[in-house]
């Protein structure tokens, strides 16, 4: 993405799909890039995730408080982590979905890390190794806990 804006109107799309579709768009941001929200209510609950979910990693400025409620969403550039600070990020995050994982008889293990490409190899073992659901576990357990950890990290794959 190359735009320094990204301008999402909230009014157009339905309720359920709102949240879902902001933070799809934020995680294909770069830094620096700004994610514009216009929307008929104050999205403070949205402001709320974010500092839950994404606290020191952003700005939010109010541009406009009603009766259309615009808001400046602007990912900051970080400094990148790399080789053992890196991995200690990673192992940090895998060890906080490690029990979920247990707990169903499973586990995860850390194979490499791509330090140019930013990307992360795991093994799922156990009971997760075969599960119909290892693929949902992967992206929406172990790569969110890592991204969020260390967000220099594009992806997570199973090997």
């Amino acid at each position: 993405m190359s735009e320094k804006i990204i301008t999402l109107d909230l009014r157009e799309i339905p309720v359920f799909e709102r949240h879902p579709r902001i933070f799809d768009t934020w995680d294909g941001m770069e830094a620096e890039q700004v994610l514009q929200l216009i929307n008929d209510h104050d999205p403070k609950p949205l402001h709320y995730q974010f500092e839950g979910e994404f606290k020191d990693t952003y700005t939010w400025e109010y541009v406009s408080k009603g009766p259309d409620w615009i808001v400046n969403i602007t990912k900051l550039k970080l400094a990148e982590a790399s080789g053992e600070e890196l991995r200690r990020k990673v192992q940090a995050a895998l060890d906080e979905v490690r029990p979920f994982l247990q707990a169903d008889g499973g586990d995860v293990e850390l194979v490499d890390i791509d330090d140019v490409e930013k990307t992360v190899k795991v093994r799922l073992v156990g009971a997760c190794g075969g599960c119909p659901s290892a693929g949902m576990t992967l992206k929406a357990g172990v790569e969110t806990a890592v991204k969020k950890a260390a967000p220099e990290i594009k992806s997570v794959d199973a090997v």
